[in-house]
């Protein structure tokens, strides 16, 4: 089956933040969580699917625990943890879902057949392409650390915060202004500020993936307002 097209994307995003405002019975919450992941293996991205389906299954094992000590102090803790946070999985699986397999192309292009004004196009296309881009510089720096023996291991970074501060988050942050101004740059150079007619090479097709997204997600909220 061919990966979710970006307008099904568009409706993962909206269906994921319907969920914040739903307390969701456990079935449900469940449900939720396996049609979120399961686009992650139609998108041949099976490391990510099998992570995030662990991650749910994490939080749904542990907000259910929560629930056994209600008067407890630490299960109040907890329930915070798995149950509030919690509520932020979907929003956060959908973005990594559109992160992981979404070209800025195909983005563009979603966001032009639905008439999104030039002010929305060119921040989002920026966006998209700045978080690669600082993970990448992130990398770097850690390489050229380890190259110079410096915190060699993720527990030399917390024994030691001070130098962390210093080596990772001040160039890192220095960095992330250039790279803002760079990518802007080149979405301006590319004519995407350009008001007239574009043209584009990528074309989206709605694939039988999309209309089982649609009929999917609308059925699992179908079945929050009646649960």
């Amino acid at each position: 089956m061919k990966p979710a097209s970006i307008f099904s994307k568009f409706f993962l995003v909206i269906f994921a933040n319907i969920l914040l405002f739903f307390n969701l019975p456990m079935w449900l919450q469940i449900a939720a969580y396996t049609y979120l992941c399961l686009l992650f293996f139609l998108a041949r991205r099976w490391r990510q699917g099998v992570t995030w389906a662990l991650v749910s299954a994490v939080f749904v094992v542990g907000n259910a625990c929560a629930t056994l000590y209600p008067d407890n102090l630490w299960g109040h803790y907890v329930l915070f943890l798995f149950s509030g946070l919690g509520k932020m999985l979907p929003v956060v699986i959908v973005a990594a879902l559109i992160f992981a397999s979404t070209r800025v192309s195909e983005l563009v292009y979603g966001l032009r057949c639905l008439h999104m004004p030039q002010w929305v196009i060119i921040p989002m296309s920026v966006l998209f392409r700045f978080f690669p881009t600082i993970r990448h510089d992130y990398h770097l720096i850690r390489d050229a650390m380890k190259f110079r023996g410096l915190a060699v291991g993720g527990f030399a970074l917390l024994l030691h915060p001070a130098r962390s501060l210093e080596y990772i988050y001040v160039p890192l942050l220095n960095n992330a202004a250039n790279v803002a101004s760079d990518l802007t740059a080149a979405a301006l150079t590319r004519g995407l500020a350009n008001p007239g007619p574009k043209s584009s090479l990528y074309k989206v097709s709605f694939s039988l993936t999309d209309w089982l997204v649609f009929i999917v997600g609308i059925g699992l909220l179908g079945c929050l307002i009646y649960a």
